[in-house]
């Protein structure tokens, strides 16, 4: 199998975006690059879903991995990734600080 790196661009929280959990993109073998792949949670679970265009036929997939065995492995690389991201975000979110106290500055008597 070729060499995968896959990036989540953007990730929203349930329901504000519809279905979409997240966006990414994947490089194949460092040389083919795949921009728009979506991360959707549907009725069964989350599940990846390759850039399309709307035709009069519904949506027709722009590009899409050609053998099962690249397409398991393409969606467990975005399912990863969107689980190390979710990590990171949680790790990273800043901690809810107490306000400061104002200082007292010095005080200026009347004129």
């Amino acid at each position: 199998m070729p060499n995968l790196d896959v990036r989540i661009t953007s990730m929203y929280p349930p329901g504000s975006q519809g279905g979409t959990r997240a966006i990414a993109s994947a490089t194949i073998a460092g040389c083919f690059a795949v921009r728009g792949v979506k991360l959707m949670e549907g009725s069964n679970g989350l599940f990846v879903s390759m850039p399309s265009r709307k035709t009069q036929d519904g949506y027709k997939d722009i590009c899409f991995p050609v053998t099962a065995e690249f397409r398991k492995e393409l969606h467990q690389a975005v399912l990863g990734a969107y689980e190390q991201a979710l990590t990171m975000a949680q790790t990273a979110a800043p901690q809810t600080a107490a306000p400061q106290e104002e200082q007292a500055g010095p005080q200026m008597a009347g004129l």
